[in-house]
């Protein structure tokens, strides 16, 4: 009856198992309204004869927070010893979900997760961890949940972002049943058939409640149904209803004994068809049952319920932290709440859960009893560090500043210095350097009058530093970082060396770490090649310490790759940071970034994959340090796509400016005199981009102060660059003294196909012109592309190209289709002079054609070119 009209569900979960089986695993998503089969579905597909292995099934509750990787836990006993290990005792996330991968990969496995809507933050990542790796296995997840009662912020929308971008998982969802099937159910019974549809929608659940009645009237709510089944309940079995609605979790069997459960209760439960037995225990069999006989309970009568619940759970050890807090809740038991949710959300920590963590926090401090100003203030600081993570900075700076004033009035030197360094840290992510800066300082001011200086010694040589110079070390580092920041390299060097002293005396790993990475990327701005080579070292140190001090490194030397050009190898590093942002729970670390890479994207020409990127970001809360890239890229594409004005590049330039930092005023600056350029629309704002140009040179600024040198030249061809010239990176030096096609040569090794067709478009060449146009056409750049056409025309030149055939655009490589001749040619294995007599057109032209196909399709010389054009199909 369950499976009424599933018969394609099952199909096409039987086919993705066969494939499994076949060596190519993968992940299903089932999603329906509550009632609609999910789970039955998933209980026929495990119990049918072609799943001859492991099933693995857990489940998640709704209870008040989740329980961190609650799943794995119903599970574990199935586990492999280092799963069960890793489950119980690893310190990270990710060595939990590296174990359970590998015994989904020894062998066959089913993997079920039910009711996933109710999933903590680590079990969404576990999910996503696996999603990446499952076609390598021959195993199969399994994931049921409620689409319409996931809110727009949960984590689960990611994981489902995942699963429809991934080839290895598929979504189904369950519909309503037919009219038809319901008057098949309906059997000659007189009841209406077309009236249970319409009071049902089709509901598979709601469907057989409503008909599963004695005699002909038809209840007229759900509810209504569910309760009709109490009617023949005693007290007893009331009672043992009541306990169990107020118990989402499931009431295991070893737990029956202690809260005086007996069989004729259960029996008569049974009988009623209102509860079943599961590998977790006895719950009910749905949880609109429970939510029905949970309307019963009687005003103040879930107290009792959960005090029960409560006494008979500690009574018979280990129980879930998160159950515990969520009875001690329900019993207003305010000294269990602080003592369960403080250990959940430790737990959580562990088990890559921060929105748990961060929200078992919050009811620790709100309704526990806080013994303690102590007590309360570091809870407040492990609750900031936690928004912090998770990107709810004005959270997290005002949980800081509460537990500051505790930290002042107990007189905690050491403390006031440490809550002082993170809020730096947050204000800065949060857009307010000034702010930051005063943090910085009075982290490093409170120490006067505690000991003489500021290097952490106490006075007396060979002694033990005292405790109160790691928080005075990682305070040197962040005024070290916000100098680097501000590209005051001298200022930043000398207070990183001091950190680095502190971390050595200290014998600190992580001030230690955190001063090698800052002192790295301090080099990288300043030149010195061997700054990456050394972070490269350090950051290939975190297999096991992947957190927010390793991922900054990323973030920071990723951000600098692409600033200065190294494309490529940012592109490899984005592909191992990137991931392990999500796996191991930092979305601050994730979102700055995915920022980073829309900026890489636009630069390499794939400007939808850059739009994906910066839409990424700015479609939910994200800190302002993350958002000034994708307000740029997104509004520079659609610049230069549509010639038209936009609220994106003014929102970038208001972040820069509140940064007051060169390295983010310079590209906003450069936007908005491209935007000017291309527009003919004047702005008030362009005296202060010129002005910029005249600020003091200082190291690491050579892209950025070369990018708005040339948008100024474009903008005023009388301006005088030359003591410019010194100071800004080669291409851009190039185009600035009139070496147009040289610095096109330049941009296309950089795989920089804009700024290659800007190059080109202005070398006074016929032909350059021409391959300038075709790569900005290939772009999509239609406004610039219709800019540099009519520029075309008013030098003189004839022969000027149309715009290309959405056809031609719409080649997988983006190549014209002279483009897709010459690679043919290539693959042949002709020269460039042998290219040229065949096609009858100049050698240099060739060259051009060979330039612009190198550069579409991304690869650096003609051997890969004609391999790539092979898999996409352009030489069949």
């Amino acid at each position: 009856m369950w499976l009424l009209e599933r018969a394609a569900e099952l199909a096409t979960l039987d086919a993705q198992w066969a494939q499994a089986r076949r060596g190519r695993g993968g992940l299903a998503v089932v999603n329906g309204e509550p009632g609609a089969g999910k789970t039955s579905l998933l209980r026929a597909f495990v119990d049918a004869p072609s799943i001859d292995t492991a099933v693995l099934w857990g489940s998640c509750d709704p209870l008040s927070t989740p329980r961190p990787l609650g799943p794995l836990h119903d599970v574990a006993a199935q586990l492999d010893p280092a799963s069960r290990a890793a489950l119980a005792e690893a310190e990270q996330s990710h060595e939990i979900f590296s174990t359970v991968f590998t015994h989904l990969a020894a062998s066959p496995t089913v993997l079920v997760v039910d009711d996933i809507h109710w999933a903590d933050q680590g079990t969404v990542d576990l999910l996503r961890y696996v999603l990446r790796r499952i076609g390598s296995t021959r195993s199969m997840v399994l994931a049921a949940l409620r689409e319409d009662e996931v809110a727009p912020d949960h984590p689960v929308r990611a994981l489902l972002g995942d699963v429809a971008r991934s080839t290895d998982a598929t979504s189904i969802a369950l519909r309503p049943l037919s009219l038809d099937a319901i008057t098949d159910l309906v059997g000659g019974r007189a009841v209406d058939a077309a009236r249970i549809e319409r009071l049902t929608g089709g509901n598979p659940f709601f469907v057989t409640e409503m008909l599963d009645q004695e005699g002909d009237e038809v209840p007229a709510s759900v509810r209504d149904a569910i309760l009709a089944r109490t009617a023949s309940l005693d007290a007893e079995a009331w009672d043992v209803a009541h306990l169990l609605a107020a118990a989402p979790e499931a009431i295991p069997d070893h737990l029956l004994a202690g809260l005086s459960i007996g069989l004729p209760p259960l029996r008569a439960l049974d009988q009623a068809g209102l509860i079943r037995r599961g590998s977790r225990g006895v719950a009910f069999r749905h949880e609109l049952c429970r939510l029905a006989i949970a309307s019963t309970i009687p005003p103040g009568g879930e107290v009792g319920l959960h005090r029960r619940m409560l006494t008979a759970l500690e009574a018979s050890p280990p129980a879930d932290a998160a159950v515990l807090t969520h009875h001690a809740l329900g019993a207003g038991d305010a000294v269990r709440v602080l003592r369960y949710a403080t250990d959940a959300a430790r737990v959580a920590t562990r088990s890559g859960a921060r929105r748990q963590a961060a929200a078992l926090l919050e009811i620790a401090l709100d309704r526990g009893a806080v013994a303690s100003s102590d007590q309360q203030a570091e809870l407040l600081e492990w609750l900031a560090e936690e928004y912090y993570l998770i990107d709810r900075l004005d959270d997290a700076i005002a949980a800081m500043d509460r537990a500051m004033v505790l930290r002042r009035r107990a007189g905690d030197v050491a403390g006031v210095s440490a809550d002082h360094h993170a809020l730096s840290v947050y204000h800065w992510y949060n857009a307010d350097r000034d702010v930051a800066e005063r943090h910085a300082a009075h982290a490093i001011a409170v120490f006067d009058g505690d000991h003489g200086d500021h290097d952490g010694d106490d006075g007396d040589d060979g002694a033990a530093p005292s405790p109160a110079s790691v928080p005075l070390g990682h305070a040197y580092a962040m005024q070290a970082y916000l100098a680097i920041h501000t590209s005051d390299l001298d200022d930043a060097e000398r207070l990183v060396t001091m950190a680095a002293e502190i971390g050595e005396r200290s014998q600190d790993r992580m001030l230690s770490v955190r001063a090698g990475l800052i002192d790295g990327i301090c080099r990288v701005i300043g030149g010195d090649e061997t700054g990456r080579d050394a972070m490269l070292e350090l950051l290939g140190s975190a297999d096991d310490h992947f957190d927010e001090v390793y991922s900054s490194g990323w973030s920071n030397l990723t951000y600098m790759d692409v600033e200065q050009r190294r494309l490529g190898e940012a592109a490899a590093m984005f592909d191992i940071s990137l991931p392990l942002t999500v796996e191991r729970e930092l979305p601050i670390c994730r979102v700055w970034q995915l920022g980073s890479r829309g900026r890489l994207e636009m630069m390499r020409g794939r400007w939808d994959d850059a739009a994906r990127d910066a839409d990424d970001v700015l479609a939910g809360p994200s800190a302002p340090l993350a958002r000034t890239w994708p307000f740029l890229v997104r509004g520079l594409i659609a610049l230069r796509r549509t010639g038209e004005t936009n609220d994106d590049i003014d929102a970038a330039w208001e972040l820069a400016d509140r940064y007051g930092e060169a390295i983010r005023l310079l590209p906003a600056a450069a936007a908005l005199v491209e935007q000017v350029w291309l527009t003919g629309i004047d702005d008030a704002r362009l005296t202060v981009c010129r002005t910029l140009l005249d600020a003091p040179f200082k190291a690491g600024l050579e892209w950025a102060r070369g990018d708005l040198a040339s948008w100024m030249q474009r903008l005023d061809p009388d301006l005088d660059v030359t003591a410019l010239l010194d100071h800004v990176a080669e291409p851009f030096r190039l185009g600035l003294t009139g070496r147009h096609a040289d610095a096109a040569a330049r941009w296309a090794a950089r795989s920089a196909p804009y700024e290659q067709a800007l190059g080109l478009a202005v070398t006074g060449d016929a032909d350059d012109a021409r391959a300038a146009v075709d790569i900005l056409d290939g772009l999509g750049a239609d406004a610039v592309a219709a800019k540099v056409r009519l520029d075309m025309r008013a030098r003189g030149l004839t022969q000027v190209p149309a715009r290309r055939r959405a056809s031609t655009i719409a080649n997988p490589g983006g190549l014209t289709s002279r483009e897709v001749d010459v690679l043919r040619l290539l693959d042949e294995g002709l020269t460039n002079a042998e290219l040229a007599q065949r096609l009858y057109i100049s050698k240099k032209t060739v060259d051009h054609h060979v330039s612009a196909i190198l550069t579409k399709l991304q690869v650096g010389n003609r051997r890969v070119a004609t391999r790539t054009a092979r898999e996409l199909g352009l030489l069949d």
